[in-house]
């Protein structure tokens, strides 16, 4: 039996949730209601955003669907990628190839969307944490991942974060912090988590991934964060506190000359 092409818009978060089968990314990090547009096939969905880098769409299957599914769905989204002005694709590292042979790709980066519903283990050096204010610390925090680790995303002094935590040495000195910040859904997202490379190894991420994980658990009843797939040292404390990968995504901004799609 052939396999219906048809690709129709998802009208409401609630119907998007219902299609994906109640899917953790899906519940807390699709915007309701939507931002933009959604459309699906059989097997595969596709969900605009808007973000700090523009117009994208993130692209996952549902109903059992795979590859198939999700190749179909990249050639079916040529015209609506090039009439929005679409900058920026997230698929599942599983599906990259695929990408890559529907549209011309630009850097990015592979990354885990994780999530959590439970309280973390208590931790030793919980008791040390400090909260620290984005405004008088920021030249401080900023001072802390610029020198070791600048990708990181807490972006202090800017407003972004509701909670910031961190330890001091007996002399006053910032040794670790992380940021606990929203996403458009409003549900807490981790960022920015960073430790003294001259301290690491001590706990002192863990404590402060406790610690943030705690008190976005204690608001809302689930935590999020995303981290870089390639940090083996990251993803042992985030799953040793109870995290788990939704989505391993593979993002790429889209350049800015495409192939012509098919003829047919």
């Amino acid at each position: 039996m052939p396999q219906d092409t048809t690709l129709r818009t998802i009208g409401s978060h609630a119907d998007l949730l219902d299609l994906t089968d109640g899917d953790p990314f899906v519940r807390w990090g699709v915007p309701d209601p939507l931002f933009g547009l959604v459309l699906a096939n059989h097997g595969a969905v596709a969900i605009e955003r808007f973000g700090r880098r523009g117009r994208g769409l993130w692209i996952l299957p549902h109903s059992g669907g795979g590859t198939d599914a999700i190749s179909q769905l990249l050639e079916q989204l040529r015209g609506p990628v090039a009439e929005l002005g679409t900058s920026g694709i997230s698929i599942p590292q599983q599906y990259a190839e695929q990408l890559a042979e529907a549209f011309a790709l630009g850097p990015g980066g592979e990354w885990d969307w994780m999530w959590t519903t439970h309280d973390p283990p208590r931790v030793p050096l919980e008791d040390d944490l400090l909260i620290l204010d984005d405004t008088t610390d920021a030249a401080e925090l900023a001072a802390l991942s610029t020198a070791h680790s600048p990708t990181g995303e807490g972006d202090p002094g800017t407003g972004r974060t509701r909670l910031w935590l961190g330890i001091r040495s007996a002399d006053g000195e910032l040794l670790a912090a992380g940021a606990m910040q929203a996403l458009e859904t409003g549900v807490p997202h981790l960022a920015g988590i960073v430790t003294h490379s001259e301290h690491r190894g001590r706990g002192l991420a863990r404590a402060v991934t406790a610690g943030l994980t705690r008190a976005a658990l204690a608001e809302h009843g689930v935590c999020t964060l995303g981290m870089y797939s390639a940090n083996p040292p990251a993803r042992a404390i985030y799953t040793g506190l109870g995290f788990r990968t939704a989505y391993a995504w593979h993002s790429r901004r889209l350049a800015e000359s495409q192939p012509p799609g098919r003829a047919d």
